[in-house]
Order: structure tokens, then sequence, then C-alpha cells
């Protein structure tokens, strides 16, 4: 049976968008300003503006949930305002930086990262993205990584964008190598590690044992010793004459 709205409920449920849109336009102007006093001279204005509300417009298209789309806009307007000023060289950054790339970032590249962090000791930067954003992160995703004491329930998807793969210095794909950006002076690998939508449980386990192993060797890999530790941004086109 179809079920129709009536005039005054779709009246009602309009407004509603409109109100929470209003409401987080304020917060997101605050927060410009804030990211703003925080990153220049290495970014202008115009550019924290933007970013601010490219990140917010993309999440409003793919969030179901509007309760905090601000505050998780905001979280990664910020993420990738820094990256930009690494990117150019602005902030120092010596820790070697690491981009773990799928799909939807809702599974394989979110382990990876959380894993990189917890067995790096915060010695390593990693983040995740994936190439069309799930809305949430695989339920049983949170539940293999609950299991060895990770809890990923307040990460989020969040898309590739070319601030963040700029400032990446190891790019590490899972199947999608072709459809990454290859820039100059990145250390570019693919792990063949398989997608896990409908894939059960136990499949998910193996996975995240097979990504935790992969890890650790990345990690060692990676050590002070490495050629990326305590060196500054990557060169590329856009950061070098």
């Amino acid at each position: 049976m179809t079920m129709h709205q009536d005039p005054d409920t779709r009246v009602l449920a309009g407004r509603a968008g409109q109100d929470y849109r209003e409401r987080d336009q304020q917060v997101l102007a605050r927060l410009a300003a804030h990211l703003y006093e925080r990153y220049a001279p290495a970014v202008d204005r115009a550019t924290v503006d933007r970013l601010v509300a490219e990140t917010y417009a993309e999440f409003d298209r793919r969030a179901t949930v509007k309760s905090f789309l601000a505050t998780t806009a905001g979280r990664f307007a910020e993420s990738r305002i820094r990256a930009l000023a690494v990117a150019r060289g602005a902030i120092e950054s010596p820790l070697p930086r690491v981009l773990f790339i799928d799909d939807a970032n809702a599974g394989r590249s979110q382990m990876a990262a959380s894993l990189t962090l917890k067995h790096s000791d915060g010695r390593i930067t990693a983040r995740s993205a994936g190439l069309e954003p799930a809305g949430s992160i695989y339920e049983d995703a949170l539940t293999a990584m609950d299991e060895v004491g990770i809890a990923l329930h307040y990460a989020f998807p969040k898309p590739l964008t070319a601030d963040v793969l700029e400032a990446a210095q190891v790019v590490i794909t899972f199947d999608c190598a072709d459809r990454v950006d290859r820039l100059e002076g990145k250390d570019y690998r693919d792990w063949g590690i398989p997608n896990l939508v409908g894939r059960p449980l136990e499949d998910v386990r193996r996975a995240r044992a097979e990504i935790e192993s992969r890890v650790l060797d990345l990690v060692r890999e990676l050590g002070p010793e490495s050629r990326w530790a305590a060196s500054g941004p990557a060169p590329s086109a856009s950061t070098t004459a």
C-alpha cells in the first residue's frame, strides 16, 4: 500500500530540514573563523570557507542522521585544511604519513588506519578515505575491531580529497589502485584484501588479522630510520617550483 504525506506534514518536514541547516550554518561560520585563525597564513580565508562548505555539503548529501552533521563535517574539514597546510610545507610534520584508501571507507581502510595508530603508538600519522563513501561503518567491522579493543563507533566514512592525497607519503589501496591518482614522490602500494560487503563475520575477522599482520610490517618499516621519518612534505607539482 502506498502512503502519501499530507500537505501539512510535507511543510513541517521542509521546515525541519531548513531549521537544521540554518543552525548548522551558524556553527560552521564560527568554525571557519576558528580554523582560519589557526591555520593562517598557510591557508587563506577563501580556501577555508570553501573547504568547510564543500565538506558540509558532501556529508549532508550522504548522512541519514543529521543530528551531529556540523560536528562531523567540521572534524573532517579541519583534517583537510591541516593536510593542505602540510602539503604546502607550512606545517612541520616529522611523522610518516600513511593514507589507506578503499571503495567505501567503511571497513578495510578504517581498520587499517586504526590498527596503524594503535601499533605505532602515535609515531605514524594514519588517515583513511573512500572513493564512494558509505553512510556508516559496516556493523561487522565494528564488531571485529571491538574484539581487539579498538572502538570505531565514532568513526565515519570520509571521501578521498585532493588535499588529503597530496599530504600523504605512503598511499595504500585495497583493490582500487587503478582509480587513484598517482602523484610524484609518493610510495603507492596495493593490499589485495577482498571487499567486506556481504561477507560473514568470520571472513571479516580473517581480513582484520591479515590487515593487522601487514600493518605490523609497515610500522616496522616506517621506523625512525625510514626515509619518511622526520621528513617534510613529499615533493609534488604543487609544492615545489
